[in-house]
């Protein structure tokens, strides 16, 4: 897009929310020349992609908010982030799935065949199913991400329990595999998400790999932070309400503060962005949440620990989805020691569940693991997050698409994974294109 000198300069933008989608906003505005004053609440950039240090058995470990992935085939990403200096390291495309009596691989069937095969001949997998998921495999590789930057789910309407049910998948294989798997990527075991979401989904797994950066999810906040040097970023700035006054957009801060700017854009989470627009619009909608549980345990042998994804398949007790992230990222732990996370695709009502939820998760990775390889783990910490991401029914897209729809007051934008597929992806490319909106407008 290009611009006049005069308009690169002179454009003032205050953005609203310093997560994924106005740090990707951030850049896009700073890079056509405008300036960029950008408020966040919390005492952190990032939103809910962020990484702590937790002091345990050994040193420090690298702790993300609940498991979290990076695919590295993100269309977004591969504009707004330096992968190589994110340095990724890569899950083994597949997961040792637990039928309740017995584990076994269940891998991406062209590239790791033997494992594929492996859990056909354990009777993981019905061979029926195994051939009928073939298809699938080929035809999310054929359409993979270009690369460009423009590629987005598209909006189906028809859930993906729906279209798994059509493909002839077997309720069997679609309880042990699929509901734990994707029910692990969308924290919603129903497999209620929409279709297209799925389908895209797909996509990103065929044309990369999940991955963590080496020193933590944390990592790619850093690295947007980085890339927005002239941007002036308040923290613990939490704002009030915004209006439009004189043809001028006004944020008014909880400080008494009033920032004025020839654009607001609004890139907080689904439950300030309601807030904030409410007195300005007939009607916002609601946004659903999908929560999640994780317990972090340290563990003494790292080398016991798998490097495939864990998904309980049976549906018996809470833990659905885990990983050893040492086993992917060595630097997660301290040297020689292991570090296990493990999640459910639900967030306890009350806080003091928490040791007891965990420990029922431990006794399930008992059974799979196996006693010797679960020996003396210790639980280095919980986490409750009643909001993981935005849910994704077809619904919940119409809701989104509904608030798209509305005419928002002049010089006020949003942004953000609710308005999105709920991904990092989703946040990046909603964050670009509220920032070339604001450019055109």
């Amino acid at each position: 897009m290009q611009l006049s000198q005069s308009a690169r300069t002179s454009r003032h933008v205050v953005i609203l929310g310093g997560g994924i989608a106005g740090l990707t906003a951030a850049r896009v505005l700073i890079d056509a020349g405008a300036s960029v004053e950008l408020f966040e609440a919390s005492d952190r950039l990032g939103g809910r992609v962020a990484t702590d240090e937790v002091a345990g058995p050994s040193g420090r470990y690298l702790v993300d908010r609940g498991f979290q992935i990076y695919l590295s085939a993100y269309p977004e990403g591969k504009q707004f982030l330096n992968l190589r200096a994110l340095d990724l390291q890569a899950f083994l495309p597949g997961a040792l799935v637990w039928n309740g009596a017995r584990a076994a691989t269940i891998a991406h069937p062209l590239r790791e065949p033997l494992a594929a095969l492996s859990g056909v001949l354990q009777g993981i997998v019905p061979p029926r199913d195994a051939f009928r998921m073939i298809p699938f495999a080929r035809a999310a590789l054929r359409a993979s991400p270009d690369g460009t930057g423009r590629d987005e789910p598209r909006i189906a309407k028809m859930t993906t329990l729906d279209q798994l049910m059509q493909s002839g998948v077997s309720q069997r294989t679609i309880d042990l595999f699929f509901r734990s798997f994707f029910g692990g990527v969308f924290f919603d075991r129903s497999l209620s998400t929409d279709a297209g979401r799925f389908e895209f989904l797909l996509r990103l797994f065929a044309g990369g790999f999940a991955c963590v950066p080496a020193q933590g999810m944390g990592e790619i906040a850093r690295m947007m932070h980085a890339a927005i040097p002239t941007a002036k970023i308040h923290l613990h700035a939490r704002v009030e309400r915004i209006t439009s006054e004189r043809g001028r957009c006004v944020a008014q801060l909880v400080s008494g503060e009033r920032v004025e700017g020839d654009a607001i854009l609004v890139a907080t989470g689904a439950q300030e962005l309601a807030r904030l627009l409410t007195p300005h619009l007939t009607r916002v909608p609601e946004t659903a949440w999908c929560g999640t549980f994780a317990a972090w345990f340290a563990t003494p042998d790292a080398g016991a620990l798998p490097r495939w994804l864990v998904l309980n398949g049976s549906g018996v007790g809470a833990f659905n989805h885990g990983a050893a992230m040492s086993a992917i990222a060595p630097s997660y732990a301290p040297a020689g020691r292991g570090l296990f996370v493990a999640n459910t695709t639900f967030a306890p009502r009350k806080h003091d569940e928490s040791r007891d939820l965990a420990a029922d998760m431990q006794r399930t990775l008992k059974q799979i693991l196996g006693h010797e390889a679960t020996r003396d783990w210790e639980l280095l910490t919980t986490q409750r997050i009643p909001h993981a991401i935005p849910r994704q029914w077809p619904l919940d897209l119409a809701r989104s698409d509904e608030l798209r729809r509305q005419q928002l007051p002049q010089g006020f934008f949003i942004a953000g994974d609710h308005a999105e597929d709920s991904s990092i992806n989703g946040a990046m490319r909603s964050g670009r294109r509220a920032a070339e909106a604001i450019l055109a407008a």
